[in-house]
């Protein structure tokens, strides 16, 4: 349950963004879907909701994502049905159910990087930039690391696309997945991404290198690698030993869905 003694709801980003300053320990209010969870009594919350924030449109380059867009509005954006070969809708379809899709949003999942996201990997894969207040557009990839507080206002993808694919592992249909990955083929060669390791999501740098180098003859040498340079951990959805294995199976099945791609 949701339990907070403030809410702030402010009427601009940048208003927002000087709340996040002031009230250090208060958390962004997006879909709240992931925030309500727990016993925790909020001491204040900055409410989202009154930014505008809430649109996916169209641009030259790119296709621009509100951060209080739902995963629901990204699954129904009619031009991300075949963009991509519907590579984002496929990642949030699988997502709970339709009721929670049209909650959460697309700034909440990103901004809080969950490990267990499955929308970060197609987004690195899309090679997807942020728009911060404070810190301005930069790739998705350097937020990941970024400590620094700051409202993220949107999600950029462009629409240049190379050879991407996303899979997931998981137990049942809805259920959390155990595993998450994607990659993509492009000039520059192979990069491949690994999450819920349980933590967030990381490249599989030397296997990427590898596959560039010596090409799919290197597969099985690459499926080794990552699961070898990734760190794993155990929780109650998997060991860190059966991540590891599984990952094999993940960096095999990405490289054979890339490889046909058309």
């Amino acid at each position: 349950m949701l339990m907070y003694r403030q809410l702030l709801q402010p009427k601009t980003v940048a208003e927002a963004y000087e709340m996040a300053l002031k009230f250090k320990t208060a958390p962004f209010l997006a879909g709240g879907c992931w925030i309500g969870l727990g016993k925790w009594r909020w001491p204040s919350v900055i409410d989202m909701s009154g930014l505008g924030l809430d649109y996916i449109r169209e641009e030259d380059d790119y296709y621009a994502i509100g951060a209080m867009a739902t995963q629901g509005d990204v699954e129904r954006f009619a031009p991300f049905q075949t963009y991509a070969k519907g590579l984002l809708v496929k990642a949030v379809h699988p997502i709970l159910g339709v009721q929670f899709r049209n909650m959460a949003t697309m700034g909440g999942s990103v901004a809080a990087r969950f490990g267990f996201s499955d929308i970060l990997p197609a987004l690195l894969a899309l090679e997807a930039e942020v728009m911060l207040h404070q810190n301005g557009v930069m790739p998705l990839s350097e937020y990941m690391n970024i400590k620094e507080k700051d409202v993220l206002v949107e999600i950029r993808v462009p629409k240049k696309v190379t050879a991407v694919a996303i899979h997931t592992l998981r137990k049942s249909t809805s259920d959390f997945p155990f595993l998450t990955g994607s990659i993509r083929k492009d000039e520059t060669g192979y990069h491949i991404y690994i999450g819920c390791r349980p933590a967030a999501v990381r490249e599989a740098v030397k296997a990427g290198k590898l596959l560039s180098a010596k090409g799919i003859t290197a597969l099985e040498e690459a499926m080794a690698t990552a699961a070898d340079e990734i760190a794993f951990q155990t929780n109650s959805h998997a060991s860190a030993d059966y991540r590891a294995a599984m990952t094999k199976v993940l960096v095999k099945r990405l490289v054979q869905e890339v490889e046909q791609w058309r």
